[in-house]
């Protein structure tokens, strides 16, 4: 045999076998099969990193939600566990956050960032690079408001942080999240809000607000997303912590989140 026909032959044989090979996004699969199992395909591919657009994100999360219907998470760290229920109304935000712990464990070593005394504990960033590059490889998207005319602020409530530039929707960060402190409004301070602010505060707000607590001029502004059921005291413990000019903690108060067994 020649050299010349040797040399198509292996060439031939390379791309036959190059074409084989598997290519595309990300996909959530199951175990591998065993000889003994055999796994049956989904009927709908869901693509778990890289989205595109808010809408994407979006279909992608009305998805995956009906597959991981899980609502209580805890948030674990140096000074104790949290407790978190997460709202059936706010569906998408409720997948998200389900999503990016099991899919990602994306909040392992993030931290609370932002303490503001007597006001809230902001948690999901750090200023680690790592953490920069996971949330480019999950995508940069954005989630649209929900319940927020009926999910109110209130003490140990749990709500999405977001930007107020160029956001007149109102959409979510995808990853940081707070927890309200506020306080005990009396009547009077209830309408000294209203003015100050703007808004309109109904008798269940009203009646919320002076006797839970909370941040009521945040309402409408935020999603709402849960509610911690147990484990204030450590947030309390949190929001006393030494922080910068810019509510900083001048110690990094790392944390974890899983789901709830």
């Amino acid at each position: 045999m020649s050299i010349k026909t040797s040399t198509l032959i292996s060439l031939s044989l390379f791309l036959a076998c190059a074409c084989t090979s598997p290519s595309g996004p990300e996909k959530i699969v199951g175990n591998p099969a065993t000889p003994e199992t055999e796994v049956q395909p989904k009927t709908e591919t869901l693509k778990t990193t890289g989205f595109d657009s808010d809408l994407e994100a979006e279909q992608f999360l009305r998805n995956y939600g009906k597959e991981h219907p899980e609502r209580d998470i805890v948030i674990e760290n140096q000074l104790g566990s949290i407790h978190i229920q997460l709202f059936e109304n706010t569906p998408l935000h409720r997948a998200n956050m389900i999503f990016l712990i099991k899919e990602h464990q994306y909040f392992d070593d993030t931290w609370f960032h932002r303490v503001s005394p007597g006001h809230v504990v902001q948690g999901g960033n750090n200023d680690e690079l790592s953490l920069q590059r996971l949330r480019k490889k999950i995508g940069n998207y954005k989630i649209k408001p929900e319940s927020i005319h009926s999910n109110y602020h209130t003490y140990g409530s749990v709500a999405m942080a977001r930007s107020y530039k160029k956001n007149p929707d109102k959409k979510s960060d995808p990853v940081e999240f707070y927890i309200n402190l506020g306080q005990r409004y009396s009547k009077g301070q209830l309408d000294a809000i209203e003015k100050e602010y703007d808004i309109r505060l109904n008798s269940d707000q009203r009646s919320l607000y002076q006797e839970q607590g909370g941040s009521p001029h945040l309402d409408q502004e935020h999603t709402v997303i849960g509610q911690v059921l147990s484990g204030m005291e450590v947030i309390e413990a949190i929001s006393k912590v030494e922080t910068d000019r810019g509510e900083w903690p001048l110690t990094n108060i790392p944390l974890k989140i899983s789901i709830k067994k």
